[in-house]
């Protein structure tokens, strides 16, 4: 077999060094994750006050195993964030909804249509940016779901949800 000199040699998705992943992943904000957003926020807005935007995963969110597998996947929008403890350790199994996670279900942000990342690491950010009304219809919805909108409860306050902060990876945390 002769090769092609005009053909480009695929790039490599593993370091020939140390064997790490080289891919650039693409995260779409669909109506999946939104939809797992939308379950998040209502078990936020079910907790007793003292424990308000605190939320186990496994424990206080019905999500099914894609959902739970996927939902990391809305840190990278800013929309949730892990919770830390004082002493700025995470806590596991413990995330929170952010500011721009709120605005986002209430209808009053729009967010980047999609992100890229690198080793856990966001690189890009669509420029195009989509509310949350688009998302849930992004994908082809069955002929009966097109009739009706999607209304969303404007319950929370936002001066109840700590500040939120980036770490050097461009992940949203927040501290209390």
């Amino acid at each position: 077999m002769s090769e092609n000199p005009d053909q480009t040699t695929p790039k490599p998705h593993k370091c020939p060094c140390c064997g790490a992943s080289m891919k650039v992943h693409s995260h779409g904000l669909s109506r999946g994750l939104v939809n797992t957003l939308i379950k998040f926020r209502t078990a936020v807005l079910n907790r007793p006050h003292y424990q308000f935007n605190r939320v186990h995963i496994p424990d206080d969110v019905l999500l099914t195993k894609n959902e739970y597998n996927n939902f990391q996947k809305l840190r990278y929008f800013g929309l949730v964030a892990k919770v830390r403890k004082p002493d700025g350790t995470r806590e596991q199994g413990y995330w929170l909804l952010t500011r721009n996670g709120n605005a986002f279900c209430k209808g009053l942000k729009d967010m980047p249509k999609s992100v890229q990342t690198f080793r856990n690491k966001i690189v890009d950010r669509h420029p195009e940016k989509i509310s949350i009304l688009q998302a849930l219809q992004s994908e082809t919805l069955p002929y009966f779901e097109k009739d009706f909108s999607y209304e969303l409860a404007d319950i929370i306050d936002p001066d109840v949800i700590p500040d939120t902060l980036t770490d050097e990876t461009g992940q949203t945390l927040i501290s209390y």
